[in-house]
């Protein structure tokens, strides 16, 4: 059976201004209450499709990576979701005139800038760096910026006439418990991290708690500039801010740059078929039929089989035709009832894959996406003990290295059993 609390997307704010950024641009959110908190669902669709994802939007309701980790924990254990998206405000770090007040941070980096030792001198600090998933950050260089860079609602402050189109900037952000709003903060930050781009409070907690997760789901934050983290700080460009982020990610989303989750499920637990099965019967149809299911498939559902061949044989072209129908979460449950209605698909042939099978493929794509995970968390701390001089510093991280050597060993371990 499939969780009926399962979501797609868990998309996480610390204000409520930025939650309500978000819902300004939901599909018809539905506001329910759970026993701790009060969350909102939306069965958000995407563009030119007829699939959607399922989103959960919930405000931790207040700032700080503690709190922002409780919460991505609970999200995680109770909606299981494939992504988890921190979005909202954040304090930028000037860069010449490449940034501007309303532009959009998207962390390649989280570093967590708090733990340290105090000494007679001040704070040696430790850092911790977790990264964005690569696979989804790839994802997110490819959107194109005409898809949201005019559709926010809410005015500049400035009401410039300049450069007012937000651009979107890629790098480092550091993650702490404080408010930022002094002199020397972002410097002292910058002397270790010169692709230092913004600074802010719930990224870390909402990062760890993700990569700690035992289903380990993907992890991206973008945040708008609000404010340049210095003594001239001020709430001036908070709405707007948190409203072009709120725009960047709801438009991003209605894209499907990932495949849905929930009916990924409801293909395997119901009528998902071998691609084998569809192989077979597909290569043995005369051309002409071939073409016109093609042409059913595009016209209908609005796929592109513009690549195959169609004056090719359907032997040579069915493989290519399942290939690409298995990249969508309905694309095989189309062709299959194509092929039930015009009676080309025999009994034999529609045998459910089974459970038991089914469950060992999700198993393994989980290992898979948890070593990658550690394998990705290791790199990071390595690198960052090699750029580390003070040896006192290097032994936490030495201990980070050991704890994820043991994690990756183990998943290995479980795959090779599989």
């Amino acid at each position: 059976m499939i969780n009926q609390q399962s979501a797609d997307i868990v998309i996480i704010t610390a204000l409520d201004k930025e939650r309500d950024a978000v819902l300004r641009y939901l599909d018809a959110p539905e506001k329910v209450h759970t026993t701790n908190r009060i969350i909102y669902k939306s069965n958000l669709r995407h563009d030119n499709a007829e699939s959607a994802y399922q989103v959960v939007l919930l405000c931790q309701g207040k700032m700080g990576n503690v709190a922002a980790g409780i919460a991505t924990t609970q999200a995680i254990d109770v909606w299981n979701p494939s992504l988890i998206i921190l979005v909202g405000i954040t304090g930028g770090v000037e860069n010449g005139d490449e940034r501007y007040l309303g532009d959009l941070i998207a962390a390649e980096q989280i570093v967590g800038y708090e733990s340290g030792k105090l000494t007679n001198t001040g704070v040696e600090r430790r850092y911790d760096v977790l990264r964005s998933t690569h696979a989804f950050v790839e994802a997110v260089r490819n959107f194109p910026d005409e898809k949201w860079v005019l559709a926010s609602t809410i005015p500049r402050p400035d009401g410039k006439e300049g450069r007012v189109i937000p651009k979107i900037h890629w790098g480092i952000v550091a993650s702490g418990e404080k408010v930022i709003a002094d002199t020397k903060t972002v410097s002292e930050l910058q002397n270790h991290w010169t692709k230092l781009a913004g600074i802010e409070m719930e990224g870390y907690g909402t990062a760890l708690a993700a990569y700690t997760a035992e289903s380990c789901p993907d992890f991206f934050m973008v945040k708008g500039i609000c404010d340049w983290a210095n003594p001239d700080k001020n709430d001036e460009w908070q709405a707007y801010a948190a409203d072009v982020a709120a725009v960047f990610v709801v438009k991003l989303l209605k894209s499907k740059p990932f495949s849905s989750k929930q009916n990924d499920e409801k293909d395997t637990l119901s009528i998902h078929k071998s691609s084998i099965d569809f192989y077979a019967r597909l290569k043995q149809l005369t051309k002409p039929l071939f073409n016109d299911i093609c042409f059913y498939l595009k016209s209908k559902y609005d796929y592109d089989l513009s690549f195959i061949d169609i004056n090719g044989t359907p032997a040579d072209a069915s493989h290519q035709l399942i290939d690409f129908l298995e990249q969508y979460p309905q694309g095989l449950n189309h062709l299959q009832q194509l092929l039930e209605e015009r009676g080309l698909l025999q009994e034999k042939q529609k045998a459910q894959t089974p459970v038991s099978s089914s469950f060992q493929t999700k198993k393994k794509a989980l290992l898979e996406k948890r070593l990658a995970s550690f394998q990705q968390r290791y790199e990071a701390v390595f690198t960052q003990r090699e750029a580390t001089l003070n040896e006192g510093d290097k032994f936490p991280l030495d201990m980070q290295l050991e704890q994820l050597e043991n994690q990756i060993k183990q998943t290995e371990n479980e795959l090779s059993q599989l």
